[in-house]
């Protein structure tokens, strides 16, 4: 076999070479793609998810009498759901409640904390032990301010993340 013909061989192969290497880059790419978007939906299924959201007025000196008045509230009491996610990590979460008031303010403004890369005020925080099941949550916010009646917002945050919101109106 001459010199030429082994040249052409070896100028062959590595042109197979290079398009099997240039497919495998390709299938390497579009599976790294497909990882990145099962990750993306991953994430978004085990987000926690707040439901059943109340929000009630009560009597300081009988937390199970709600009051009429908003005006006559000595002590607010959020309740909501923590529902059950199998795909959501078990372990301590803190969950933060923000309630906007009628004028837009956040009712007794107890710090703050990090969401969509701004730092947000809270009416209320608490850090639960969360197994993965459906977890009830009860806050408690004792009134130091004159409440107005009007429309509050309840949100509800946890890992960074919105995770429940609703409106109540008060007389």
């Amino acid at each position: 076999m001459s010199f030429i013909c082994i040249s052409s061989l070896c100028h062959q192969a590595l042109h197979i070479l290079h398009a099997q290497y240039e497919e495998a880059t390709r299938q390497i790419e579009g599976l790294n793609s497909d990882k990145a978007s099962l990750s993306e939906k991953v994430a978004i299924a085990a987000q926690l998810d707040a439901t059943g959201i109340s929000m009630t007025a009560k009597k300081k000196g009988n937390a199970k009498k709600s009051v009429k008045k908003i005006k006559d509230a000595k002590l607010i009491a959020v309740n909501f759901n923590i529902s059950k996610n199998v795909t959501a990590q078990n372990g301590q979460r803190t969950l933060y409640v923000r309630v906007t008031t009628p004028a837009g303010g956040v009712m007794g403004a107890s710090g703050s904390f990090n969401y969509e890369n701004r730092s947000l005020q809270y009416s209320m925080r608490k850090t639960i032990e969360y197994t993965g099941n459906e977890t009830p949550v009860t806050m408690y916010w004792n009134v130091n301010e004159v409440l107005n009646p009007g429309t509050y917002n309840v949100s509800v945050f946890a890992d960074g993340k919105l995770i429940g919101s609703r409106n109540f109106t008060f007389k």
